[in-house]
């Protein structure tokens, strides 16, 4: 008996150290059940010890296990549930079994497959668990032959405490997704939704006159003083795509967040992930900019702050996840245009600082959390004052008013809100194009000419500042210049309308 039930805890403790999940406690102490890894074809295992003596015990326990299995794949809505069943037996059974040994008996949508070792052959035993559980054991048969009752106990007592140990492992991981319950994140997804029908009521939520009503971001405007700019846009979504894909992300990675830190530190990560990623937009992206991504990316660095407060559990329970849904995204941010990267990196640090301020509940260190303030605040301030003492920056924001002026037909306050950048030597091809065309709208074709020579000189691939320059040589009757211009430009696009129109111009015009 000593060497059955030696081998039986033995393999017990070798296949918890593995790594295997017990999904029950042990008691009954004779049963232990186990997740089966992928690689076993199997969803669960059983290791049971008890003495068989005749066919029919084998039969009865089956029904039985393929009863409790089928309720727990009703609970687990599972299509189909594989029971691999390993019996611990002293003795093989008085009369005919080896048809049920190793065979798959399967009752509805359960399958159960039991295989017999007995202490007669433990070394054939071992052998056939490793063939069943398709892993390697370590299990020393030599050993198990010669432990005594007394060892058998104790090697028994230590694995039921470590099984004790797991299990109160698991208790404080459960708690800590249970400090409270994804209230403000439906709110939140709700508030969205509201907001983006109300953006396609007013004249779409990709209309950029429609965004900027509602408080998009908008690097002038902001620079204007309407600073609330920097919060409104996380309500906000371009198009629907956009915000089912946030809407998503945030009924996933919010709740996970509100849950582990609670509602209140909840909101406050996500407003200052948001507002943070709204700060990194508005110093490294000039374009107008709307959505939840900077507050989303917030929610995975506050997750991320897991692997510095409890790595272990990090990893255990969704370390890789997390790692892997952040390098997807920033990999889909720097392959697919018109994605603001700065937004979700901003975003991301902002939430992870956020996280150090405040803390997982009952992790209150007031010196750290402090420290971890004053950090979230400089770089905020910083932040914010590179964005509204940066050169380029004020420079984007002029261009963007110069560019809303003449599409108004306003070229000379167009012009004027570009004159003290243009003449500067690090003015951008698009401020020194944009200036070139009010010019040329109030008639200035000479002044026009010189800064589109200029923007093409910094931007020399653009075949919309090409055309422009052409044009504005064909319009002073210098059609020799124009000439090699539209040459180049359909040298690099031969079916380009505009270069093809100016061409038979000049060729009518010639012919006359």
């Amino acid at each position: 008996m000593n060497v059955i039930d030696s081998l039986f805890w033995r393999v017990v403790d070798e296949l918890r150290q593995k790594g295997y999940e017990m999904i029950q406690s042990p008691y009954p102490e004779n049963e232990i059940f186990f997740e089966a890894p992928r690689n076993s074809g199997y969803d669960l295992i059983r290791l049971y010890r008890k003495d068989v003596n005749f066919r029919q015990e084998i039969v009865r326990d089956i029904e039985e296990q393929s009863y409790r299995v089928n309720q727990l794949r009703e609970a687990m809505r599972k299509r189909s549930l594989h029971l691999l069943q390993l019996q611990f037996t002293a003795d093989d059974p008085v009369d005919d079994w080896e048809d049920l040994n190793g065979q798959p008996q399967k009752q509805q949508k359960v399958t159960v497959t039991t295989v017999l070792l007995n202490a007669d052959t433990l070394q054939h035993s071992v052998n056939e668990l490793q063939k069943w559980l398709n892993t390697s054991l370590t299990v020393n048969v030599e050993e198990a032959r010669r432990d005594t009752a007394e060892d058998v106990m104790k090697l028994k007592t230590n694995v039921l405490q470590a099984f004790d140990d797991q299990e109160k492992q698991r208790e404080q991981e459960r708690a800590v997704f249970q400090n409270g319950r994804p209230i403000f994140t439906y709110l939140l997804i709700a508030v969205q939704v509201v907001m983006f029908l109300l953006l396609e009521l007013s004249g779409g939520s990709t209309n950029t006159a429609t965004l900027t009503a509602f408080g998009a971001k908008n690097n002038v405007l902001i620079l204007n003083g309407e600073w609330w700019r920097l919060i409104t846009p996380m309500f906000l979504h371009i198009g629907l795509t956009h915000l089912l894909f946030n809407t998503f992300a945030l009924w996933s990675v919010g709740a996970a967040v509100e849950r582990i830190y609670g509602s209140t530190r909840f909101l406050l990560i996500y407003f200052i992930s948001g507002i943070f990623g709204s700060i990194a937009s508005f110093v490294f992206n000039t374009a107008i900019a709307a959505g939840a991504s900077g507050a989303i990316f917030g929610c995975l660095g506050a997750l991320l702050y897991l692997a510095i407060s409890n790595r272990k559990l990090f990893f255990r329970t969704m370390g890789t996840n997390i790692i892997v849904i952040i390098l997807i995204n920033l990999g889909i941010g720097f392959t697919v245009s018109g994605i603001d990267n700065a937004g979700h990196l901003g975003g991301l640090v902002g939430g992870f600082l956020a996280a150090l301020a405040v803390r997982l509940p009952k992790q209150v260190q007031a010196v750290k959390m402090l420290l971890a303030s004053v950090v979230l605040l400089l770089i905020g301030g910083f932040g914010l004052y590179t964005g509204f003492h940066s050169d380029d920056q004020k420079e984007a924001a002029a261009a963007s008013e110069a560019a809303r002026l003449f599409d108004e037909k306003n070229y000379s306050e167009a012009s004027q809100r570009l004159e003290e950048y243009v003449h500067q030597e690090d003015a951008s091809a698009e401020a020194l194009h944009l200036y070139a065309l009010s010019e040329a709208q109030l008639g200035h074709l000479d002044k026009a000419i010189q800064f589109l020579q200029k923007s093409l000189e910094k931007d020399p691939d653009d075949l919309n500042k090409l055309y422009h320059l052409s044009l504005l040589y064909v319009e002073k009757g210098e059609t020799a210049k124009a000439e090699p211009l539209i040459e180049k430009g359909l040298n690099e696009d031969p079916q380009n309308d505009q270069f093809l129109k100016l061409n038979q111009y000049i060729e009518n015009t010639q012919t006359r």
